[in-house]
């Protein structure tokens, strides 16, 4: 039960919800070359000029750290994770005006394999991911990086084939003929690992439109060379089924070197076509999972240190590596962070008997060490930091470091609890239908529960219209009914 003084504490902060203060800072880019990069496909998305898929991520994950790499200087390379993939300056000294003096990792290509890669030519052998190549990350049928490692083997089908064909998580093929429906076909496109790409996919990779170079926005290509993001095909296309916030999808999933590329028919426009989330899968599977199941004894897979003048990873997404023995899902209770749970940003999964957390800057049960907190029935998502002291939360099911989509689509209606804008909902004008019991919002520029967090708010018992703003990290609500969104 929650010390009297504690419940007041909570109660107080909430109070003091419709306060708005000035926004916290985004994760910044390691380098100008990296923002480049991003900036070309993804700031027209952050801006709300255009409506596609993410190719790296709303934002960073991480700050600039070190990897180690047998040819770079020092044997250690500057790379930065997005939700999407990892980008690396292999050899800073190099031509900058290339397209290749950053390149984006070879994730797909070692989650697939288990061989991770640290140098040109060195390796080391794993297991290949048992991770989620798309949907939800916790659903029990999708398939699984290891499930395509055997296909990478299996023949290319004949260029303008209909794809009918379609795996299940334990690497069985098959065929649908429901889904030739779709007409998508196979192009042979010369790639050097014999495989076809499809033809939604091939479409994409060719695609122009809104780009933003040089503090412009301007109609061109989308890559300078079709295989810049994605590399070559690992295998060929499959049709398979995943849950995607829980709902059963129709999916056609291709593995290639760096990126896994889906394509969802009853997806709107603009996100039919989407690159999988291969940095967070690939940066769990690194630095989670390979740790706890067989620590190296060398540089490559351990987390890597802050040194070279590198900034520390941030308290975001789950993409500090959790020191050992620091569970990354955990329930109810009293946890050290850093020693009992790592920091990071959690949702929880159940709020129906009214979730209730803090995070504390010491353990004296004082009012004046709640740092943050809140009650809800409604999903929470909180971000730990590594700063915190403790975390305590009661009637709130599990915590997770799962970054899965809540919703089944950025566009589609969503009701009351916290979201993330970019990867949950899409920035927009929406319009929310009920306020009968006062409706509450909020933009937010962080999961941390402050003050300073708070965009703007409102509460109301009229119907509320809101402009979710390209820049927004969260958005959370309460009593508000669904939200519809209605317009750019």
């Amino acid at each position: 039960m929650l010390r009297l003084s504690r419940i007041v504490g909570a109660i107080g902060l909430l109070s003091l919800l419709v306060s708005v203060a000035a926004p916290a800072a985004a994760e910044q880019f390691a380098s100008q070359y990296f923002f480049n990069t991003w900036s070309q496909t993804d700031q027209p998305v952050v801006a709300g000029k255009v409506n596609r898929t993410w190719m790296w991520g709303p934002t960073a994950n991480t700050p600039g750290m070190p990897e180690a790499y047998a040819e770079s200087p020092n044997g250690q390379r500057l790379v930065q994770y997005f939700d999407k993939t990892r980008m690396e300056i292999t050899h800073p000294d190099g031509d900058a005006s290339s397209i290749w003096y950053v390149t984006n990792g070879l994730l797909a290509k070692e989650l697939i394999t288990g061989q991770l890669q640290v140098g040109d030519n060195t390796f080391e052998a794993h297991a290949p991911a048992q991770v989620n190549v798309a949907g939800d990350a916790n659903d029990p049928n999708g398939p699984t990086y290891a499930t395509f490692n055997k296909l990478m083997g299996y023949g290319a089908i004949p260029d303008g084939w209909v794809i009918g064909q379609t795996v299940d998580r334990a690497g069985t093929v098959g065929s649908d003929d429901g889904a030739k429906g779709y007409n998508v076909t196979a192009v042979n496109v010369g790639s050097p690992t014999n495989h076809t790409v499809a033809s939604v996919f091939w479409d994409f990779m060719n695609s122009s439109g809104t780009v933003y170079a040089n503090g412009n926005y301007s109609q061109a290509k989308l890559f300078d060379n079709p295989f810049y993001a994605t590399g070559y095909p690992l295998t060929e296309a499959y049709w398979t089924n995943v849950l995607v916030g829980g709902v059963q999808k129709q999916v056609l999933v291709q593995v290639f070197e760096r990126r896994v590329l889906t394509f969802t028919p009853s997806n709107p426009d603009g996100w039919k076509v989407e690159a999988g989330n291969v940095g967070q899968h690939y940066y769990t599977w690194r630095y989670t999972d390979l740790a706890q199941a067989n620590p190296p004894a060398n540089g490559g897979t351990t987390p890597p240190p802050n040194n070279g003048g590198t900034t520390p990873p941030p308290d975001n997404g789950g993409t500090t590596p959790p020191p050992s023995g620091a569970a990354t899902t955990f329930g109810d209770g009293t946890f050290r962070v850093g020693i009992d749970i790592a920091a990071g940003t959690y949702k929880n999964s159940d709020s129906s008997q009214g979730c209730y957390w803090e995070r504390v800057s010491g353990f004296d049960g004082s009012v004046d060490s709640i740092i943050a907190n809140n009650i809800s029935v409604s999903q929470e998502i909180v971000t730990i930091s590594a700063s915190d002291a403790g975390f305590t939360s009661e009637s709130c099911g599990t915590w997770t470091l799962d970054n899965s989509a809540l919703t089944s689509s950025p566009t589609a209606n969503f009701t009351d609890g916290t979201y993330r804008v970019g990867r949950d909902i899409s920035p927009g004008l929406w319009k929310n239908t009920d306020s009968s019991q006062y409706c509450y919002w909020q933009r937010m520029s962080g999961f941390g529960g402050t003050l300073d967090e708070i965009l703007a708010n409102g509460l109301s018992d009229q119907l509320q219209t809101v402009q979710i703003q390209p820049g927004d990290i969260g958005f959370s609500a309460q009593n508000c009914g669904n939200w519809q969104r209605i317009g750019n």
